[in-house]
């Protein structure tokens, strides 16, 4: 018996040193406040929803600046993949990856409810807006450079279901590389964005969706790679919380 005690101790050390150490109860997420059956008190509720709203703000406020970069600039043209003499890429395009790459940090620091909160939040922040304060606006923005219903409601399906996809292979790739988690998110980001949103935008028209999808996903793919890089350097700045094993 004392021999098993000892092999079964010299592997359980192993397992915890090793890349995918096994998470023990004090590396919960979210810190027990009080004991098996005891409930919470109001004030302590209180104080965790608050400590929730606090730490949505900086991310929620990140993604929507990355949401108005992608509308100010998605008339800006590229001259990249030309399509006869107008080239269709544009930096709003290009920005786009820099939204999932909020969505990753938030995902690193917080875990994934948070990074799912912060996309909900701001898309209904902006939907809220555009419903209830879109004629109050309308002056301001040139007619010119609104995108079409169409265009729109593609972009929004588009960027909520590629988030939750990369949402959930971040935290799923956690462990044995920092690199593993965000490249997982923006490569799954990439195909399911371009693939949601060039059919619906764009089935139907004269433009060459299938095309233009395709190409669009091989830009996500290689930015995503090369935002690998302020990735790293932005690690030190965002640590994860107890629970995700330092990835």
């Amino acid at each position: 018996m004392a021999v098993g005690r000892d092999s079964l101790s010299v592997r359980v050390s192993v397992v915890e040193e090793g890349p995918y150490r096994l998470r023990s109860a004090s590396d919960a997420a979210w810190a027990g406040h009080t004991a098996y059956g005891h409930r919470e008190s109001w004030g302590q509720k209180i104080a965790g929803g608050l400590t929730a709203v606090l730490r949505l703000i900086l991310p929620v406020l990140t993604l929507l600046a990355c949401f108005a970069g992608i509308y100010l600039y998605r008339d800006t043209p590229l001259g990249l993949f030309q399509d006869g003499t107008h080239p269709w890429l544009t930096i709003g395009h290009v920005v786009v990856p820099l939204a999932f790459l909020a969505v990753h940090l938030t995902n690193r620091r917080y875990g994934p409810s948070y990074a799912f909160a912060q996309v909900v939040v701001a898309s209904a922040l902006v939907a809220g807006t555009l419903l209830f304060a879109g004629h109050a606006l309308r002056p301001f923005v040139p007619s010119d450079t609104l995108p079409t219903l169409r265009e729109a409601l593609g972009f929004a399906g588009a960027f909520f279901f590629a988030s939750l996809v990369a949402i959930v292979m971040f935290d799923g790739a956690r462990g044995a590389h920092w690199w593993t988690a965000p490249l997982s998110g923006f490569l799954g980001a990439a195909i399911f964005f371009a693939a949601i949103f060039f059919p619906a935008a764009y089935v139907g028209t004269d433009a060459p969706w299938l095309k233009q999808g395709l190409e669009y996903m091989g830009v996500l793919a290689g930015e995503g790679i090369v935002l690998l890089v302020p990735y790293w350097i932005l690690r030190g700045v965002v640590p994860p919380l107890s629970g995700f094993g330092g990835y």
